[in-house]
Formats: structure tokens, C-alpha cells, sequence
């Protein structure tokens, strides 16, 4: 067995909203397959996992969709242990743009905009990764 990490792209839509400008997720899942077609499998599997609907405060359907996957790739490393690096990407450019502040890192600025709504995350003073 092999571990792989599936790059799932779940694709969110609310009421008849434009599908060119929509909000969309790339998740990273690890997961563990016999073959590549095996994993290949799971991930649409674990993609379509992903898909459900619900009524927003206005009375929108919200949907979400799994639209495929962005990458397939197989870990070189058999076992995952703390600290296994599972996605690399070699890019071009001044890094310094891709480096966030602590505060800014997911986990803290979800534990911090825990309490607030939609509306107000969506609000442009307190947008995650904000310029500042």
C-alpha cells in the first residue's frame, strides 16, 4: 500500500450565481491506495463525498460540488510520521509574497473569526490575508 495526496476541487454556488466567478475549495486529502488507479478511484470517491446543499439566512440554495481533481501524487515516503512532508512545489518568483505572518496563518485567523458570520468575514476589513 501507498500513501497519495488527491488535490479534491469542490466548487460552491449559491442560488443561480455565474459559474466563471465561483468560490471554490482545493483540498488536500492523504490517503492510502494499493495502485494508482486505486487512489485515482478513491479520490473521486472521497470528491464526491464533498457534494451537499443548504438553505443560507436568505433563503439560497448553497451548493457544493466536487468539479474533479487538480493533482494525484504519490508520497515517496512510506510511512507518515510527524513531520512527513506531503506537498512540494518548486515555483518561480520572490517567495516573499507566498510567506504569511503567524497571525495570519490559517489556524489563528480561523481561531480568531470563529465567533463572527459569513457576512462579516466577507466583509473587506476582515477578509483573511488581507492586505495590510
Amino acid at each position: 500500500m501507498n500513501w497519495y495526496v488527491a488535490e479534491i476541487i469542490v466548487r460552491s454556488r449559491v442560488g443561480k450565481s455565474s459559474k466563471r466567478k465561483s468560490l471554490y475549495d482545493r483540498q488536500f486529502k492523504v490517503l492510502r491506495a494499493s495502485s494508482h488507479e486505486a487512489a485515482y478511484q478513491r479520490a473521486i470517491r472521497l470528491g464526491r463525498e464533498e457534494n451537499f446543499s443548504y438553505k443560507n439566512s436568505l433563503g439560497e440554495t448553497v451548493s457544493w460540488r466536487f468539479a474533479g481533481l487538480g493533482n494525484l501524487e504519490m508520497l515517496l515516503e512510506k510511512e507518515i510520521v510527524d513531520g512527513t512532508e506531503v506537498i512540494s512545489r518548486l515555483e518561480r518568483g520572490d517567495p516573499k509574497s507566498k510567506i504569511r505572518t503567524k497571525r495570519d496563518l490559517t489556524v489563528f485567523w480561523a481561531e480568531r473569526n470563529k465567533k463572527k458570520t459569513a457576512g462579516q468575514l466577507l466583509n473587506r476589513t476582515t477578509r483573511p490575508f488581507a492586505p495590510r
